[in-house]
């Protein structure tokens, strides 16, 4: 089977009865529509497996594994879960970062027909609560250093905690280094019946007998991915199979991903950019996935010198460091064959500044941003390699289809006016967690029978079906590339003792786009110090993510307000602009 990709990624007739007038923007490796196959996730990859056994799938740290290994990896992982009482529909939470543990775990979950809980490794313990209880996870893995964050959880009964180290998949030196430098820090795990290793999970699923495996069909669930919606109330994306294929299948159609090619997986797998394009989309081609288990611009430097990637995916704040950093400097980019940019705006000087600085190195390509939301996995639309218009965040991607509605309504705007971004197609997400009425807001079927989904973000498009992003409906910061909910932060502040009324907004920053900024109206008989803003931030840190965490604390006497009565965080950005231009 020499050209193993003509039989992963094949074109289908054209079944969507509308204009798009994009398709002539696509380039000549992508086709319109696309044949989905009736498999689930771990389908695709065990195809690979099996025609292509020795290529290798995962770099970790000098590691390599092959496809044949990684098949059997999960293989045992499965086994076991199953041994352990994993069943059909069950949900496990995944709480690591990229290392090889959270790619065989995720498939082999899926292999069992169970559903993948994503949080992020740094979630602080009142979250994970809340993703335990919200999913009835009985399941979890971690990793040594995060496992403090599951101990003394409250009404949350765990069957099994699966701990994971960073050591599992190193050499024996880089493992004594790494012990030398970080794994000393890590307090010691202790023996309980319902704690397993890691390394005695694969030992019980080499022991275990053969099971018969429920198949997963395409539109099955799969995952559960968090996000903010369209009301900025944090909540559980449920995707299907379907949509993590469909969009692997996109995403390979349109920048000709091939057998032996490398991506360098920096986006968390906990995010739909790094799970759906870094991971799955890597792996579903056959090519060699090279994990990134923690950022710094350092790090990455020395990664991509050696392992030389032929593709990139990453934030604005990403690009926007690696033009100053010093390892870079002397970088040959001629490896590169597509470099993505998502989850936030990117802005024009971080594109022109960094696309200039890799070109001056042997670079042939841009950066190509990306629109989408966790709602459609990740991106749905993307710009062009060889078309590039100033505002744009590009074209639809195969099979899917966007609208411009007049807020509120199904209705249609006309070309170049403004509305909500509403979007069809294969990855939109089967519906939010528990949570129908939010899912009926957001998706709803047209007049012309499609189910479309209404994201909370206003824009337009052009004659030529270019799409132009303007800004969020919904109230939600972005920093760094990750959404921060300014209401779950309030809701947080607001019950300190210590705390009458408060408003959360975001500050412009050149490197992670938006700072977080608290204003904070005291309680009568309080007054600001630097011992409360202390107290403030600790009770940050403790229930909300590293990333929600404010990193600016202004105490007010009184706050605007609107002409009903609530704070006003409109006219809180605006005295911030203000600022900014005096």
């Amino acid at each position: 089977m020499e050209n193993l990709n003509d039989f992963i990624l094949k074109p289908a007739r054209d079944d969507l009865d509308c204009n798009r007038p994009w398709i002539k923007y696509y380039s000549e490796n992508t086709f319109p529509n696309i044949e989905y196959p009736d498999k689930n996730m771990y389908q695709m990859i065990e195809f690979i497996g099996e025609n292509r056994p020795n290529n290798e799938a995962l770099e970790f740290l000098g590691l390599n594994i092959s496809y044949n290994e990684l098949i059997s990896l999960i293989d045992q992982c499965a086994k076991a879960l199953i041994h352990l009482g994993l069943g059909v529909g069950d949900k496990i939470t995944i709480c690591l970062p990229n290392i090889p543990q959270t790619v065989i775990a995720f498939y082999a979950v899926n292999k069992i027909g169970a559903v993948s809980n994503m949080i992020h490794p740094l979630s602080a313990p009142k979250e994970i609560e809340y993703y335990l209880t919200l999913t009835d996870s009985k399941f979890v893995l971690t990793t040594d250093f995060a496992f403090e964050n599951f101990v003394n959880l409250n009404n949350v009964d765990l069957k099994r905690i699966i701990v994971c180290k960073i050591q599992d998949y190193l050499s024996s030196a880089k493992r004594a280094g790494f012990w030398l430098f970080s794994g000393r820090k890590i307090p010691k795990i202790p023996k309980n019946d319902n704690i397993i290793m890691w390394k005695d999970l694969l030992k019980l699923g080499k022991q275990s007998n053969t099971y018969k495996f429920h198949i997963a069909q395409k539109d099955d669930p799969a995952v559960i991915l968090y996000t903010g919606g369209t009301t900025g109330k944090q909540k559980g994306v449920v995707l299907s199979n379907l949509n993590f294929n469909a969009l692997a299948l996109q995403t390979g159609s349109q920048v000709k991903v091939e057998l032996n090619d490398t991506m360098m997986c920096i986006m968390p797998f906990f995010h739909g950019f790094g799970l759906g394009v870094s991971m799955h989309t890597t792996l579903v081609f056959g090519a060699k996935a090279i994990l990134v288990p923690k950022f710094n611009t350092e790090e990455f430097a020395k990664t991509f010198n050696k392992y030389k990637p032929n593709f990139i995916a990453g934030v604005p704040t990403l690009f926007a460091a690696l033009v100053n950093t010093k390892q870079m400097k002397k970088t040959d980019f001629s490896c590169l064959k597509g470099i993505f940019s998502g989850a936030d705006t990117l802005p024009n000087e971080i594109k022109v500044n960094f696309e200039n600085f890799i070109h001056e190195k042997g670079a042939k390509v841009n950066i190509r941003e990306g629109y989408g939301l966790t709602e459609t996995v990740t991106a749905s639309c993307l710009t062009p390699p060889d078309e590039y218009r100033h505002g744009s965040i590009g074209i639809p991607f195969p099979d899917t289809l966007y609208q411009i509605c007049h807020p509120g309504t199904q209705e249609p705007c006309a070309l170049d006016e403004e509305g909500e971004i509403c979007i069809s197609g294969p990855t939109v997400m089967l519906e939010y967690y528990k949570e129908k009425e939010e899912t009926d807001i957001v998706l709803q079927k047209h007049s012309d029978g499609y189910l479309w989904i209404h994201t909370g973000d206003f824009g337009s498009m052009d004659n030529d079906g270019f799409v132009y992003f303007k800004q969020r409906i919904k109230r939600i910061i972005k920093s760094s590339g990750y959404s921060v909910f300014p209401s779950q932060i309030e809701n947080v502040l607001i019950e300190d003792d210590t705390v009458a009324n408060c408003c959360v907004v975001g500050v412009p920053d050149p490197y992670q786009m938006e700072k977080i900024r608290a204003y904070i109206i005291l309680e009568d008989g309080c007054s600001p110090s630097k011992e409360l803003e202390h107290k403030l931030l600790k009770r940050c840190k403790e229930y909300l993510s590293k990333w929600s965490v404010p990193q600016d604390f202004v105490f007010r006497d009184e706050l605007p307000l609107t002409q009903i009565g609530k704070i006003s965080y409109v006219d809180l950005e605006k005295e911030i602009l203000d600022e900014i231009n005096d």
